[in-house]
């Protein structure tokens, strides 16, 4: 899968979060970023309003002024988010693919 397919950014964003929630670290809003993700804005905003709409994230992800939507930073994935990383056949293709690239280059930051 590429690295900016759906599912590979859903896997990457829930298993940061659940990383952050594991070990009590605060959530590094620099890493839930469309540049960081490697993706446009508008995508961004599909990806996070989906994960928001699924239940898979806690706490309303955006709040909204002048200048548009960001991200709360209190955003936390939901235990629906975890049962998805660890249950859903398609983030399971993931991780195996991940696996395998981590495998080879060795870790990648926010992966």
């Amino acid at each position: 899968m590429a690295k900016d397919d759906y599912y590979v950014i859903v896997f990457r964003v829930l298993t940061y979060l659940y990383n952050c929630l594991k070990q009590d670290e605060v959530v590094d809003m620099q890493k839930l970023t469309p540049e960081y993700l490697g993706i446009n804005q508008r995508y961004f905003g599909y990806i996070f309003d989906t994960l928001d709409d699924e239940g898979l994230i806690l706490n309303k992800a955006y709040y909204e002024d002048m200048l548009g939507k960001h991200l709360e930073s209190d955003i936390m994935v939901s235990p629906k988010g975890i049962s998805f990383l660890h249950e859903n056949s398609t983030i399971a293709k993931v991780k195996n693919s991940a696996k395998g690239i981590l495998d080879i280059i060795g870790d990648i930051p926010g992966l």
